[in-house]
């Protein structure tokens, strides 16, 4: 019996799917078993040796099969008649292909820091979905028996379910134990009792224009500080790509790139992803000095993302567009860790905000001296003025918004405007304009506790993760959190554009307040 049919919004991101224009979400994490792993050589000889079959894989079939029984989303699949509906039996090769390499020196270089591009182009442009196929929504890829990496489609996992998939994974591998039995068949719905039949399967919430939600604040956190930004400016050498790294495939070079036709060129599902790391001292670093201003950690992306694009940009006359992702299941009280809560928030930003002659012809009296009226190009402090200034229009403006459109959700619910876009008109074929995609997940926690307070037995880090470009896509930057290992940022942005001064320059703000 199918669990309900297909709301409208839910049929038109799997038209956009069958058509190409989006495929799901990829989210990689790597796991280590603390016992094996401290019994490992760190020398530079053991990079060189054979990978060992471990019991991880047995383990992580185990834990798999413990996740899929206890949420229906994983054993859901899509009839031809748009209907979610449970699939009687999964096989383990339906839903799991592994990876391996020569050498454990050939995962650290392929790996570093998330999937390697070329595995992402791979799942992105061939790993697709089928309705009547009677295939799953998702399926995952494990390298090295370490690297688990989830791919699931639009329909039924939003960024936030990806991420929740992992944690549910982390949390499970705790009791799951190594097997030498090869289990074939990893789900039967005839194996369920009548009482696990009966989970509540995810609702539509954009077919839900009445329902009320009960009002819960939105913690913005701030992120800026001045220091932090004149710290930017004083380095006039831009240092070498420590954060930002390159998986082994480097980004190409253009010589016929035009800066002003930056924002003006076409996407596809898949193009250059640069993964990289934040440290947890950095990231503690940048939490601490949160309070002392008034925007939030989105906002912090928007406006470095900006100030980065504008060596790129010529013409400030029109505006950018942002599109950040709101996670709502805080307020919403039937929601779920699988499904769709989530909405869009996009905000127009103007360009003049990143525009220089805007600001030499700012007044800035200093209630003393008339002739000090502008800020002069000669001020040694001109540079750190500019940026600091552009900075707070941005950061200032992005978090305005986002609190206004987040105060009309909770006060209209499904009546707001972000959810009529994307229930009616999210994808607009005739739009010249080209989106920035913010996807933050910082704040789901990873945690490396058991129920019982104590540290699991299996380690989690690395966790990465991106979307796939969608038609009116410019760039989305995906960042999470792991109390292990730090913060990872993946940009991700098609091949036609040549961002390799914008990733520099996006490094070299993000390292910026360290000293």
């Amino acid at each position: 019996m199918p669990f309900r049919p297909l709301a409208s919004y839910e049929r038109n991101v799997l038209i956009e799917s069958y058509e190409n224009q989006t495929n799901g979400t990829i989210f990689s994490a790597k796991y280590t078993d603390m016992q094996t792993n401290s019994t490992i050589n760190d020398d530079a000889a053991t990079l060189l040796t054979q990978n060992e079959e471990n019991n991880m894989f047995s383990r992580f079939i185990n834990a798999l099969a413990t996740v899929i029984t206890e949420n229906p989303e994983l054993y859901t699949t899509i009839n031809t008649k748009l209907e979610f509906e449970p699939i009687t039996e999964i096989k383990t090769d339906d839903v799991i292909s592994s990876i391996k390499f020569n050498s454990t020196k050939d995962e650290f270089v392929n790996c570093k820091n998330g999937a390697p591009p070329y595995l992402l182009r791979h799942i992105f442009n061939k790993d697709k979905f089928v309705p009547g196929s009677g295939k799953p929504l998702w399926n995952l890829y494990i390298v090295d028996d370490s690297i688990v990496i989830f791919h699931g489609q639009d329909v039924l996992f939003d960024i936030y379910s990806a991420a929740s998939f992992h944690r549910k994974f982390f949390a499970a591998l705790e009791g799951a134990t190594p097997t030498s039995e090869k289990l074939t068949t990893i789900f039967r719905l005839s194996d369920l009792s009548k009482s696990a039949l009966t989970y509540p399967f995810p609702k539509s919430i954009y077919d839900s224009p009445l329902l009320m939600l009960p009002a819960k604040t939105i913690d913005l956190v701030s992120l800026q500080t001045r220091f932090f930004l004149k710290s930017v400016v004083s380095k006039t050498i831009v240092k070498p790509l420590n954060i930002i790294m390159f998986n082994d495939e480097p980004m190409k070079s253009f010589t016929n790139s035009d800066p002003m036709d930056i924002l003006e060129k076409t996407s596809s599902l898949c193009g250059t992803t640069v993964f990289g790391n934040i440290s947890n001292e950095r990231f503690d670093y940048l939490q601490s000095i949160a309070e002392e201003e008034n925007v939030c950690t989105k906002s912090l992306v928007c406006g470095i993302t900006m100030l980065c694009l504008k060596p790129l940009i010529k013409d400030f006359s029109s505006n950018i567009t942002f599109s950040i992702a709101m996670n709502l299941r805080d307020s919403i009280e039937e929601s779920t860790e699988f499904g769709l809560f989530y909405k869009n928030v996009r905000i127009e930003v103007p360009l003049s905000f990143i525009d220089d002659n805007v600001f030499k012809l700012k007044t800035s009296y200093n209630g003393y001296d008339a002739s000090n009226s502008n800020i002069k190009e000669t001020n040694p402090n001109y540079e750190e003025q500019l940026i600091a200034y552009q900075f707070n229009q941005i950061a200032t403006f992005i978090s305005r918004n986002l609190k206004q459109r987040m105060r009309a959700w909770r006060r209209n619910g499904f009546n707001d405007d972000d959810i009529k876009m994307m229930k009616f008109g999210s994808k607009d074929k005739n739009t010249s304009a080209k989106i920035i995609q913010i996807n933050d997940i910082s704040d789901l926690s990873f945690c490396p506790m058991n129920k019982n307070g104590e540290l699991n037995s299996v380690s989690l880090k690395d966790l990465s993760f991106t979307h796939s470009l969608v038609p009116d896509q410019f760039m989305s930057l995906s960042y999470t959190h792991c109390k292990s290992t730090g913060s990872n940022i993946c940009i991700h942005f098609p091949e036609v554009y040549d961002l390799e001064l914008f990733v520099e320059k996006f490094q070299n703000f993000i390292d910026g307040g360290d000293e």
